[in-house]
């Protein structure tokens, strides 16, 4: 016989709210981006106000103008003109996130994406290529589709969709469903509502809505990209004996609540639609002014924590760059590793030197007799050799290898020749001079 009884279940799950949603899209623009969306939301949304600001917190420009000979130079001739590759930003991803034969694995997975940004070739031939198991290449590929752009190596658009959708919105078994059998209704919610009766209407219309949101190809807008200016986003003094780090927020306009806002909510004569409508503004208008705080504390303590241990590096040279990877900076700062790797991968840094990306401040890392060493300071040590070296009888990648084996340093002279194709400097045969 059949009892019936109820039970009460408690389950965790993560509900992205509009504020929330607000708030993660803020903390990873950059300046010149996160400018442009405040001032559009300001204009748009009635729950939103700017505070007059006549007192500036600092004056950036005047305080690098020894960095310019002439007054003229300034404006968007002081901007770094940028155009990052698809490639580019994964391969910095991936050296941030793999190691050893996970990052070997990786790069072979991105050499072979197509123009849309999905993998072209079957799994069991990397595999082979990288002499390991089919099913540790499916664990990289899974990993690397979680990269930006979200969705990377995916094998097909039902799994790109499914992997930004959860990174965005979270996910369930209806939204799977949706995505994976009802692609061909993604543009139509009748017909959606015709395939998936069982699915609530409301949630229906909700997963379109998100779904709109979406990229149908990962690299979508990696091709042909034109070249545009950035500004830093973070300012770093040399006091000396400290490093001051200062969040550019000029020309970003401050922010507040409009003190009539819950008269609007409170009005009885507004329809549910118009209410619905007024809750959401107000969320995201929340979401802007707190997403805006995280941002500059976040970045403010994310670049700290760099400049502080890269001290040399800013000091003396690219050279004295030490070994530095995103997981040390996460526990550090008490950040998940992928949000510390957002927000570092569009940001830029103005040093007394000039603006680098933050990104610079990361490296890899080489085993020594000596402990670890950073590969910038290998790429620096054999571009010495080969300036040095004799002309007429040029070092080969294998004699460098050999040369820095003696100081210390474990490379084989693969990873020699990358290093220098890296550098721009040409193999042996081109560098002889014959006389």
């Amino acid at each position: 016989m059949l009892k019936h009884r109820l039970e009460l279940k408690l389950k965790n799950k993560l509900v992205l709210t509009v504020s929330l949603k607000q708030q993660l899209s803020l903390l990873l623009l950059p300046k010149l981006e996160l400018q442009e969306t405040v001032k559009t939301e300001l204009e748009e949304n009635p729950f939103l106000e700017e505070i007059a600001n006549l007192q500036p917190e600092f004056e950036p420009v005047r305080d690098l103008s020894k960095y310019y000979e002439e007054e003229e130079e300034k404006g968007i001739y002081n901007r770094l003109a940028y155009k990052p590759s698809l490639m580019d930003i994964l391969e910095f991803q991936i050296d941030l996130e793999f190691e050893g034969k996970d990052r070997e694995v990786a790069y072979e997975i991105i050499g072979n994406i197509d123009d849309r940004g999905f993998l072209q070739i079957p799994i069991e031939e990397i595999a082979k290529k990288t002499d390991t198991t089919s099913h540790h290449v499916e664990e990289i590929r899974k990993k690397v589709t979680r990269l930006e752009p979200t969705g990377i190596a995916s094998r097909d658009l039902k799994e790109s969709l499914l992997v930004q959708y959860e990174e965005l919105f979270g996910i369930d078994e209806e939204v799977k469903e949706i995505i994976t059998e009802g692609l061909e209704c993604l543009t139509d919610i009748k017909c959606l509502i015709n395939k998936f009766p069982h699915i609530k209407e409301e949630k229906l219309k909700e997963v379109l809505c998100n779904i709109k949101s979406l990229k149908p190809y990962p690299a979508l807008n990696y091709v042909d990209e034109p070249t545009r200016y950035v500004e830093p986003d973070v300012y770093v003094y040399d006091r000396g004996d400290k490093f001051e780090v200062i969040v550019n927020e000029t020309d970003i306009p401050k922010l507040k609540l409009t003190t009539a806002y819950r008269k609007l909510l409170r009005d009885n004569s507004l329809s549910e639609d118009t209410k619905k409508f007024l809750y959401e503004k107000l969320q995201k208008a929340i979401g802007i002014i707190k997403g805006i705080e995280q941002r500059r504390e976040n970045l403010k303590k994310i670049t700290e924590v760099l400049v502080n241990y890269q001290a040399d590096f800013i000091r003396k040279g690219r050279e004295h760059l030490k070994p530095l990877i995103l997981k040390d900076v996460a526990e550090k700062v008490e950040l998940h590793e992928s949000t510390v790797s957002r927000i570092v991968s569009s940001k830029y840094v103005q040093l007394p030197t000039g603006i680098v990306p933050l990104k610079t401040f990361f490296s890899s890392k080489l085993s020594s007799s000596s402990g670890d060493v950073s590969t910038e300071k290998v790429k620096y040590m054999i571009a010495q050799l080969i300036e040095k070296e004799d002309k007429r009888k040029p070092l080969s990648d294998q004699k460098i290898a050999d040369i820095l084996k003696k100081k210390g340093i474990n490379v084989a002279r693969r990873t020699v020749t990358k290093y220098r194709e890296q550098l721009n400097i040409p193999d042996s045969r081109t560098r002889r001079i014959r006389k």
